[in-house]
């Protein structure tokens, strides 16, 4: 493997791939997953909230066996890491038509640990793309306004990680396949956007639209301690992006084809238009700035 290399915003030298080398022999009779996580805190890799960068760390000590730089012990069969499965509680059901002055104020609130399987049932019941589970960073969100009946929810909204490599996006962008790897982070997918079928309030959408974007980045820096600097979405075939447009977003051009962490261009799926917001002013230098120093916490990445 040719070095110095980068995975996301940390570089890899000889040095690096040495210690990794050494861990694996020297505790080659502890589990994968704790030589991930010992390879975690020495080399150290961390997110910028404090977490060990375990899921990258399986990945690259994967290809590392792959190319005969390491040996990994045998995967011990019962203690395969399972994936945790999303509860699912009961779908909000809201019958609500109004003008949206009636209704104010207009709230992007995020979903709390106990409302999250509701969440999840609403958006699997009524996103036409379904739901069954969000991967990597997320911030949920539920949509609520003033009813007759005190505030009620209304929508709900899904921001993710972006897609990995989006030529329209990239040239847009302008950066190089090496800052695209290292400063993806920065760019937050809306990846999932619902408003309740029982909902009639003309220009809500584009004002949930126009919240969440006022927020989205204190919430993901509390949750992941740094702060995306431009939002990103897929428009189906069959819808204008009306309400992205009404919200002041960018139609920078389509997707080719494929899905959006497609690496190996395999699968086929509908071309779907591309919509940006940049979240500050100076997001192209923002962009490539580096990413906080970690704080001193070590919980795996996909925990909450």
């Amino acid at each position: 493997m040719d070095v110095p290399f980068w995975i996301g915003d940390r570089e890899f030298t000889e040095a690096d791939i040495n210690l990794i080398r050494i861990t694996v022999e020297q505790f080659s009779r502890l589990s994968r997953e704790e030589i991930a996580a010992t390879i975690c805190e020495n080399l150290p890799w961390k997110a910028p909230n404090g977490r060990l960068k375990m899921e990258a760390c399986r990945k690259l000590l994967r290809e590392l066996e792959q190319r005969g730089v390491i040996t990994l012990p045998p995967l011990q069969q019962n203690r395969v890491r399972q994936v945790r499965r999303e509860r699912v509680g009961r779908a909000v059901q809201t019958e609500l038509q109004a003008c949206l002055k009636e209704v104010s104020p207009v709230t992007v609130e995020p979903v709390r640990t106990e409302e999250r399987a509701d969440w999840n049932a609403t958006m699997a019941a009524y996103h036409p793309l379904g739901y069954l589970r969000a991967i990597g960073a997320q911030q949920r969100y539920w949509i609520r306004v003033q009813g007759a009946k005190g505030r009620e929810i209304v929508g709900a909204m899904l921001f993710g990680p972006a897609a990995k490599a989006l030529a329209a996006r990239d040239k847009w962008i302008g950066w190089t396949a090496e800052e695209r790897r290292r400063y993806r982070p920065r760019i937050v997918n809306n990846n999932r956007f619902l408003i309740l079928p029982g909902v009639r309030i003309p220009h809500l959408a584009s004002r949930a639209l126009a919240l969440s974007s006022r927020r989205i980045r204190a919430d993901w820096r509390e949750r992941y301690g740094y702060e995306p600097v431009l939002l990103e979405t897929f428009v189906e075939p069959e819808y204008q992006g009306t309400c992205y447009r009404a919200a002041n977003w960018i139609k920078i051009g389509e997707t080719a084809g494929r899905g959006r962490q497609d690496t190996f261009k395999q699968y086929a799926v509908s071309v779907k238009s591309i919509w940006v917001y940049p979240l500050v002013r100076n997001w192209r230098r923002r962009l490539v700035e580096p990413f906080p120093e970690p704080v001193e916490e070590t919980l795996d990445e996909g925990e909450e």
